[in-house]
């Protein structure tokens, strides 16, 4: 097991790395004497991290390590910080040549001297520090573990605290396994999959989901029902320490009996000497003996594709209606073992809020009844911590059961201290080791990202592209073989989903997350990880303990910052978060800071971030939702920074010097409010201005949403100049030909690189006849949105053979015949018109158009009808149909919905009425038809006013009135 010291510690020490090497290359004229000690600090270092990092994963969990590891990661901290000084007083090295240039490097020598000075006694004294560490850990056990990493005695001899010991036979013995709550339900498909007579062939039933969740008592349960319509069966554990030998030879004891002999005759063993057999021989007998049976296998706990692959080819399919049960945390193992289509794969869901009810009073008091009505608030907000985890619920329900009175005070102590409790609990160590084996089977890579996710309050909801890009600007992700970081951070949010260590919250309709949570009881084990080892400090809320360490990472959850409002304690912050109100922070003292998130802060000011431009490593900055007006006219001073979030505030007038960020990557801005009137919503919008010199943000990759108007259409060809872009959004407020001319040409200049376009011509009409000239589309692009009236498509967008998802709003396209030019596109999945996207009468999908969409979304206006139809061969792949009608629309008499073989959901929002209850039922009607069955479902619309806070004055569009 890896302890999260080295994870964490690897995080600050890879940045290290890189940034040695940059400082040793780069400023070696000026480094002088520095040299030799950076370097020596540079190897010293990576030594010890590869060496530590060898004794992670070995599995060694000695205290002498974590503290070693710890001290490590300290010394990494504080050169970081030493050489971000050095980088920053230095500032560059670029000094032009000839004798010009050497009197520059000459005055520039002299100036600095001070300050490598200064630097060169830190560094000094750093190196000391670096070799006392090393020298300490050979005086107190170092030569042991090294011998250990060779291949000695320490690699052979695990720690026994490591070694989770679960037999999943063993509940069986127990009566009250029968009286879990919900598990007949979850039961009744696994029991009519197994006993199917209609699947004679090899049968895979994959049981997936959140550790905790009971995915091993249902295969018990389900295993224990099936005995009389199996020949054999058998229940192993495969677990993460795969040893195929020794499963093999479980399963062969468990099915192949000894031999009474005859008479005097002694018993046979068919099975003597199975110790000594290779792989090939137990796989062979296996084979032999399940070969014309009818046998059922569960296989519990698989961590690894290369585990399935490793015990599926002794498992013959001879089609006599066998089956194998697998159960696994990850859902690509499996979605692996069930290649076929007649295999399952079974997604285990959290318990219902009444089922949890059900168990936990179960298991407290009897029933529900018999508790205390005093203490019926706080049960409900201990099991909102469950999350409906039942093995959390009954782990925490016997800790609450121990206590002699039933008191609220009490409960709401264990509720607070919930982290100390998993700690220090033996009630809870059960639930502890199978929560944190989700944890230590992370990759060393993901251990680091995961803890960061300690960052964010209970329930937050964490949207995944702004934690996405903090990763990136904590240095944990960097681009690799040919993939950017973005890329590369996205795959490794995917791991977490893979592994259901997170839950999505919100999902886009392309099937991304938008928005996720962490398990509570889940972040309960990170938090207490990261507080452990100074990874982040948390203040407010239970987090109120002056912090006793440098503070690095800081999250701000409420309550006072009295305790670390000083300049000492936040002079090493790099990454500060602030989720509640309170009193700003001095960021003068903060001068290291790289990330700074105030999203939603209520009391963040113009007059608050006036000091942000002195940060010079600020590189991820985010005032979203804030009462922020105005960004700082220094702002230009950021040369580090990559993320600038101001959307959805009043932050319009970018300030000239924005232009002067050279590695700016994503800059986002916009905003949104909503007017209700009556059934028809009003939305206004308004983007940022677009300043002059854009062109030279030459990393920007992102930009929306920008407003184009008569004071700033001159500044259009600056966009052309953005050779990296890859997402713009664009807001049209001018009409003329000449300005539409320029933002064409600007896009063609784009073909290359660009992967996502908005154009939006708000309360007017877009130019057609200009936008359909554009001589060269982006050839990659995979995301379009036009708002603003159309009346067609451009001709070239039926070339976009990347093209993905196309979203259209107010375009007012009247004739099915202004839709056959996306209607072949290969690789078109999602198709949304919004309202007044399409104002035709009649909609046919005609066969052998959109020939791979996933995702058709409809919207009606108030008062608008539609006859939609499907002809047998379109949309062959169409899973989900959404249709959204305002008040009075209608969709007259749909039909051909049982032509589509792959759909498996229809949606409905209306107002309830007549109509649409009648619209509803013809719908199932036809999905009756459907064989595929897919289900109809009806929401009823509900228009609430949104944003609840107050907000500064400001006119029509958007500008401020003070």
């Amino acid at each position: 097991m890896e302890h999260p010291v080295v994870s964490a510690g690897g995080g600050a020490i890879n940045i290290l790395f890189c940034k040695l090497g940059t400082v040793l290359i780069q400023e070696a004229q000026l480094l002088g004497g520095i040299r030799v000690e950076l370097q020596y600090m540079k190897d010293e270092l990576e030594s010890m991290t590869a060496f530590l990092q060898d004794l992670a994963e070995g599995g060694n969990r000695r205290k002498q390590v974590q503290i070693w590891m710890k001290q490590v990661r300290e010394v990494a901290y504080v050169v970081e910080d030493c050489v971000d000084e050095f980088t920053y007083h230095l500032g560059s090295t670029t000094s032009g040549s000839g004798l010009a240039g050497l009197f520059h490097r000459c005055i520039r020598f002299l100036q600095t001297v001070r300050v490598r000075r200064q630097i060169a006694k830190q560094i000094q004294e750093l190196k000391a520090r670096a070799t006392s560490i090393s020298n300490r850990n050979s005086r107190y056990g170092g030569n042991h573990l090294i011998s250990g990493a060779e291949g000695n005695t320490f690699a052979a001899q695990p720690a026994p605290s490591d070694i989770t010991s679960l037999d999943i036979r063993t509940p069986a013995l127990f009566p009250e396994i029968t009286k879990l709550v919900g598990i007949e339900v979850r039961q009744s498909n696994l029991v009519n999959w197994l006993v199917d007579e209609n699947v004679q062939r090899l049968m895979v039933i994959s049981i997936f989901g959140f550790g905790g969740l009971g995915k091993t008592t249902l295969a018990m349960m389900t295993y224990q029902t099936a005995t009389a319509s199996f020949d054999c069966r058998a229940f192993v554990t495969v677990s993460q320490k795969f040893d195929v030998k020794a499963l093999i030879r479980d399963i062969l004891r468990q099915i192949i009996q000894p031999v009474d002999g005859n008479g005097p005759e002694p018993t046979v063993d068919p099975l003597k000497g199975i110790e000594e057999w290779n792989v090939e021989q137990l796989a062979n007998k296996l084979r032999g003996h399940l070969e014309d049976k009818r046998y059922l296998i569960v296989l519990d706990d698989i961590w690894t594709i290369t585990a399935w692959e490793g015990i599926q080819f002794s498992l013959p399919n001879s089609h006599t209606g066998s089956r194998i049960i697998v159960t696994t945390r990850m859902k690509t193992v499996a979605q692996a073992c069930c290649l076929h289509e007649y295999d399952r794969a079974y997604e285990i869901e959290p318990l219902t809020g009444s089922e949890s009810s059900e168990l936990f009073f179960g298991r407290i008091s009897g029933n529900r009844e018999n508790c205390p009505t005093a203490l019926k608030n706080i049960s409900e907000k201990i099991l909102g911590k469950c999350g409906g985890i039942p093995l959390a619920i009954v782990s925490i329900a016997g800790l609450l059961a121990t206590t002699s009175v039933y008191s609220y005070d009490r409960w709401e102590k264990i509720y607070n201290s919930l982290g100390l409790e998993l700690e220090t609990s033996p009630w809870l160590e059960k639930l502890k080791k199978i929560l944190e084996l989700s944890y230590n089977d992370l990759p060393y890579h993901l251990k680091t990202c995961f803890l960061y996710l300690s960052t964010y309050p209970e329930d937050h909801k964490v949207r995944r592209k702004s934690l996405l890009r903090r990763w990136i600007a904590e240095r944990f992700v960097s681009e690799k073989r040919g993939l950017s970081a973005l890329e590369v951070a996205e795959k490794y949010f995917d791991e977490f989903l893979n592994r259901s260590i997170v839950h999505s919250v919100e999902m886009s309709f392309d099937g991304k997350v938008k928005t996720f949570r962490v398990h509570d009881i889940m972040l309960e084990i990170i938090v207490s990880k990261s507080i452990e080892e100074n990874f982040i400090t948390l203040m407010g809320e239970q987090h109120t303990l002056a912090p006793q360490e440098k503070i690095r990472r800081l999250s701000i959850h409420g309550g006072s910052n009295k305790n670390i409002s000083t300049s000492k304690l936040l002079s090493h912050v790099r990454s500060l978060s602030i989720f509640a109100d309170g009193e700003m922070l001095q960021f003068a003292w903060i001068k290291l800071l790289r990330i700074l998130d105030l999203e939603g802060s209520g009391f963040a000011r113009n007059g608050d971030i006036r000091n942000i431009c002195k940060l010079f490593q600020l590189e991820y900055l985010s005032l979203r939702n804030t009462y922020v007006t105005e960004l700082p006219v220094q702002i230009g001073n950021l040369k580090k920074l990559e993320t600038l979030d101001v959307r959805d505030t009043a932050i319009k007038h970018l300030p000239p010097h924005i232009t002067n960020l050279p590695n700016l990557s994503n800059l986002l801005g916009g905003r949104r409010v909503y007017n209700y009137s009556g059934s028809d919503p009003i939305s206004e919008f308004w983007g940022m201005h677009i300043p002059n010199k854009l062109g030279n943000l030459e990393m920007l990759t992102t930009l929306a949403q920008i407003e184009i108007t008569d004071s700033t259409s001159h500044y259009i060809t600056e966009l052309g100049k953005l050779s990296q872009l890859r997402k713009l959004g664009v807001m049209m407020f001018v009409d003329d030909d000449m300005n539409w001319v320029s933002l064409i040409a600007a896009i063609a200049k784009l073909s290359s690189c660009l992967q996502s376009l908005l154009i939006w011509r708000p309360d007017g009409i877009m130019n057609f006849r200009v936008l359909d000239t554009l001589s060269r589309p982006p050839m990659f692009l995979k995301s379009i949105n036009f708002r603003g009236k159309l009346g067609r498509l451009p001709e070239w967008i039926g070339l976009l053979a990347n093209l993905t998802e196309l979203t259209l709003r107010a375009t007012e396209l009247e004739s099915e015949e202004h839709l056959k030019v996306i209607s072949q596109l290969p690789s078109l999945l999602y198709l949304r018109l919004h309202h007044s996207a399409y104002t035709g009468r009649a909609l046919t999908f005609s066969a052998s158009e959109f020939p791979s969409l996933k995702l058709l979304t409809i919207h009606l206006g108030v008062y608008q009808a539609l006859n939609l139809r499907f002809e047998e061969g379109s949309a062959p792949k169409l899973h989900r149909l959404e249709l959204s009608l305002f008040e009075n629309a209608s969709i007259r008499q749909p039909s051909g919905i049982n032509f589509l073989a792959n759909l498996q959901e229809v949606l409905v929002h209306a107002d309830p009425c007549r109509n649409s209850e009648a619209m509803v039922h013809h719908l199932m009607d036809e999905a009756s038809r459907n064989p595929g069955g897919p289900t109809v479902t009806f929401k009823a619309k509900q228009w609430k006013p949104t944003g609840s806070r107050t907000d500064p004055p400001i006119d029509h569009r958007g500008n401020a009135w003070f």
